[in-house]
């Protein structure tokens, strides 16, 4: 078996993380000594609050709570270099409250085994292509999901994801508003492939909870930060304004002449 560790940025969600993804986590039976929960240090009481949250409950009470740095997209470049090199990572948002599999053309299931089924297929399935990062689908919704694995460029969401640690500055990110995006065509751009398990999702309210990105996301940051995607990786990406939000948005596709996906035009709108 591939030995992994699991970490799980969290801003101004004890609650939230002890009830949701810890408890999936749980309910799995993961070892709680592989993971870690990492907050903004410059925050005034979050790490007392964090410790005495998850120190009230017996699966959480031992689970080490690392000080990162604020915002999401510099605290998921600490998270990748506070590993060492070549470390597989499990990296799941805090406010995940199911991990779901296609069942059938139009339901979704609880996915039996999430050891054996996504972190092991996903890590085995990168050794096999060459690729260093896997996700799953995005959107929650069983008749655009396939049983198929995708490796052309793609949407790798952040809310449930696996990367194997690399400390090369060429995968930074630079934005927190579609700072997934930007990590799927960083990887792409390094390694020419992405690994995605179209027939898995996870159940999760996104940004509508407290706390999270929309602590400090407006629509300036929204547009700066796809206006900037956009121009930096041209060859990987467009940008759009969609009619029914006024929100700027992002369709991957590669005109560099590598592979791609055409329809993974997947709207961040839909996680609003």
């Amino acid at each position: 078996m591939i030995d992994y560790q699991i970490a799980i940025p969290s801003y101004k969600r004890s609650e939230t993380v002890m009830n949701k993804t810890l408890r999936v986590l749980e309910e799995y039976n993961l070892d709680p000594s592989r993971i870690k929960v990492f907050i903004n240090a410059e925050e005034e009481g979050e790490y007392d609050r964090y410790k005495k949250t998850l120190g009230a409950h017996k699966f959480t009470e031992t689970i080490e709570i690392v000080k990162g740095v604020p915002t999401i997209g510099a605290q998921r470049n600490f998270i990748e270099k506070w590993y060492p090199e070549g470390t597989h990572v499990m990296c799941f948002d805090d406010d995940v409250e199911q991990v779901q599999r296609k069942s059938g053309e139009q339901t979704l299931a609880r996915a039996d085994y999430l050891e054996k089924d996504v972190i092991m297929k996903g890590f085995s399935e990168c050794e096999k292509s060459g690729a260093k990062v896997f996700g799953i689908y995005a959107a929650s919704n069983p008749f655009f999901m396939s049983y198929r694995v995708n490796t052309k460029l793609c949407y790798i969401i952040a809310s449930m994801y696996g990367f194997i640690a690399d400390h090369d500055p060429c995968l930074n990110r630079v934005t927190s508003h579609g700072e997934d995006y930007e990590y799927s065509m960083r990887q792409y751009k390094k390694h020419g492939v992405l690994i995605r398990l179209n027939d898995i999702t996870v159940k999760s309210n996104y940004y509508k909870e407290i706390g999270g990105l929309q602590e400090y996301r407006t629509e300036k940051m929204i547009h700066d930060s796809i206006s900037w995607l956009a121009e930096e990786f041209s060859d990987l990406c467009t940008m759009y304004i969609r009619k029914s939000s006024g929100h700027a948005e992002l369709k991957l596709r590669d005109t560099s002449g590598g592979k791609y996906e055409k329809t993974d035009n997947v709207s961040l709108s839909e996680f609003f």
